[in-house]
Formats: structure tokens, sequence, C-alpha cells
């Protein structure tokens, strides 16, 4: 009984990272540094930092001569930072190497012995062309993963996805009945579908899984200058607003608009335990339906599909 009730008064110091990350790694890597340095002097145990926080460049072939092995040396020396500053670090999309036409987007978990702990490789592409918008297609050098990963660490049960995930609450659900108690989704949002739908498809997550979540972000235009000096076009922008939402669905912490930084706060794990027992959600959950009624519309597609062919 006593540990039950130390489990469900834990707290977790956390800090999600707000940056603009461009082309020249090694800038980048000076601003993680500085995350680093701060989340320590701070009493942070678990740091997020954003998708493509390692590189972020004008182009899909740019990211692939970017791209190294987890291995390689600038996962490395990533990994050396965990150590030095004895943090958990979710680095939330980095460009791992997989062919010489195709990467994976990683978010690579990393312990306070600079070990990688876990891997999660993005699922679901973004492939997209928003009405007077932007146009991307993330599979046409990504390869996507086929695992889901929950990530038990000491600083909490971390359900581990990547950006356009977000749109996918299949996933999420997945990951709260696998027993995550911390979604973490790092994202480099587009600045038209961040406005239209980050905020509401983040809390609508924390509150339908009952789960805090931790979403570290882009933020701004990225390679300004190189866009002015090499292209035609404008600057890719991220839309940022980095957060912190508890599992009611309300944002503890949020980034200063437009503008790089850490968010700290501190969870209280035992609200977890509070809400879920106060509203049961996962337990009034009716498979048993949902997978019925899809197997009934399946027969009665393939039954329309008979008689048209008699």
């Amino acid at each position: 009984a006593r540990m039950e009730a130390k489990s469900r008064h834990r707290v977790v110091k956390v800090a999600v990272a707000q940056m603009t990350s461009s082309s020249d790694a090694e800038a980048n890597f000076k601003v993680v540094e500085s995350f680093c340095k701060e989340s320590q002097s701070e009493g942070v145990q678990l740091l997020c930092l954003p998708e493509c926080f390692a590189f972020l460049g004008l182009g899909a072939q740019e990211s692939i001569v970017f791209s190294q092995k987890l291995d390689g040396p600038l996962m490395s020396r990533y990994c050396t930072l965990a150590k030095t500053y004895a943090l958990y670090i979710s680095f939330g999309g980095f460009q791992e190497n997989k062919t010489d036409k195709k990467v994976c987007n990683a978010h690579v978990i990393v312990s306070p012995e600079g070990t990688i702990v876990d891997v999660y490789r993005k699922i679901h592409l973004f492939d997209v062309d928003v009405p007077n918008g932007m146009k991307f297609k993330e599979s046409s050098f990504t390869q996507p993963g086929d695992k889901v990963i929950m990530s038990e660490t000491p600083v909490g049960k971390l359900g581990v996805t990547v950006c356009y995930d977000l749109r996918f609450p299949e996933l999420y659900g997945v990951l709260r009945r696998m027993g995550a108690e911390i979604l973490l989704i790092p994202a480099a949002f587009t600045l038209k579908t961040g406005i239209a739908h980050w905020s509401v498809l983040l809390r609508a997550r924390a509150i339908e899984t009952q789960c805090f979540v931790l979403a570290a972000a882009q933020v701004g235009k990225h390679n300004a200058q190189r866009y002015r000096n090499e292209t035609t076009k404008p600057p890719r922008e991220s839309y940022g607003d980095a957060c912190i939402i508890d599992p009611w669905g309300t944002v503890i912490a949020r980034a200063t608009v437009g503008k790089p930084g850490l968010v700290i706060a501190k969870l209280d794990l035992g609200l977890l335990s509070s809400i879920r027992t106060s509203m049961p959600t996962a337990s009034h959950r009716r498979p048993d339906v949902y997978y019925a009624a899809n197997s009934d519309k399946g027969r009665a597609r393939d039954g329309a599909a008979q008689k048209a062919t008699l």
C-alpha cells in the first residue's frame, strides 16, 4: 500500500524546447547544449526536443545527405550531452540514414548514462497538399516505421510519437492501453495547419487518453538567408507553440510566442490516477461493438460488390 501511495505522488520536472533549427548542424547542436545546461540548472529530469532538432534544410535531398546512423558521430555527440548533464532526453526527430534515397524520422530516447534506450520511427508520413498552402511529400524521402513504442523510464512511461502522428487518435489509444502516462509529441508543424489544428489536437489527445502531453516544437522562419540567396521561394515557417498539457486538457505551460526557449513544469503523476479513477473512460470502451460494426460494414460492401458483378 505504501508503494502504491508513493507511485500516485511521483512528481517529475520536465522541460520542453521551442527552437528554430537550420541547415547549420553545429549551430543547432550549440542551441541544444544551451537547453541542456539550463535544464540541469533548473533540476529538470526529462528534456524534450522538437522534430528536426539537429537539422532542417531546404529540401528532401539535403535531409538525405545530412542523415547518419544512430551510432554515427553526431547522435553520439548528442548522447554525450545527456550523460554530461545527467538528463533523460527525448530527441524528437532525427534523420536516421537507411538507404541512399531514404531516411527514417527517428525519435530517440536517451538515458542520463548517454545510452539509447528506445527508438520510435515515425509511422504516419506527411504527404499533403494544403489548400492555398504548402505541398509536401515526406514519403518521397522517408521510410515509415512499423512499431509502436512505449518507453518505460524512471521519469515515467512515455508514449513516443512524432508530429503528423498527432492526427491519428488510434495510435494514442494504443499507447494508453500499453500503459503510457506521458505522451511525447515533438513537431515541426506548418504555420497554416498549426494555427488551425495544433492546440486543439494536442488537448484532445491529452483528454481522450488521460495522459500528460509534452509538445516540443519548431518555430519561425528557417534558413531565411539561404532562401533569399539560393531560391525564389519564401522560407519554410513553423508554427511553434511548444507546450505542456495535463490529463484534464489544461495547458499548464506554454512557450513565448515566436521565440526559441524552454518551457519548464512539474508533472504530478498522481493526477493520472485521480482523473482516471473519477472518469474511468478506459473501462467504458466497447471494442466488441466498434469492431462488430466495422465487420458488418465490410460484409455489406462485399455483398454490394458481389451483386454489382452479377
